[in-house]
């Protein structure tokens, strides 16, 4: 019987050390798997901007055959898209990966572009990471967010700090547990 005992404190002991360890690992992949797939969508806006310049604006994207002579419906003058999405989901229109986790918070119309503002498993304001006050620079937690910015402008535009240059997806990331304030507002020179 005493034996059962010391084992039973033993396994105690154990997973009173053990449990906060393993708690943070649902957040460390949430990050993991955000910052993988924004890497992915990066990846893919410099792809279609290459083909554009390389092929002076006539090339195929996804389904529709875009000339330069076309109105330019699925990228800018600069030969970024547009439009990240798909009609079913966020990023549709250049992966293929599940990205049901993303979520598009607001759309800035600015002319001749949209800038797109969007969350994902570690930024959702909602059931994302808890920010912390130690935040870690950069990496996505629940009151930071995303934006897409496909300028036409050739001068960089600014909000919050950050610069933005065409074709750009940036993590807007708010220090510590402060709220994050969607932008309204963003000057370019």
């Amino acid at each position: 019987m005493v034996e059962l005992i010391f084992v039973i404190v033993i396994i105690g002991i154990l997973a009173s050390v053990g449990i906060p360890k393993l708690s943070g690992t649902s957040d460390n992949a949430k990050k993991t798997a955000e910052l993988a797939t924004i890497s992915a969508v990066s990846t893919a806006i410099e792809s279609v901007h290459g083909e554009w310049s390389i092929n002076d604006g006539d090339f195929t994207w996804g389904l529709t055959r875009q000339k330069a002579s076309e109105t330019l419906n699925y990228t800018n003058s600069l030969g970024y898209p547009i439009n990240l999405n798909s009609t079913t989901k966020v990023f549709g229109a250049l992966i293929k990966g599940d990205t049901s986790s993303f979520t598009i918070v607001n759309t800035i119309n600015m002319g001749d572009y949209n800038i797109t503002i969007f969350t994902g498993p570690a930024s959702n304001s909602n059931h994302g990471v808890k920010a912390l006050a130690s935040d870690i620079s950069g990496k996505p937690d629940k009151n930071d967010y995303w934006v897409y910015m496909p300028l036409t402008p050739t001068t960089p535009c600014r909000f919050q700090g950050k610069e933005f240059y065409p074709g750009d997806i940036l993590l807007i990331d708010i220090q510590g547990t402060g709220t994050a304030v969607y932008p309204a507002a963003i000057t370019c020179n």
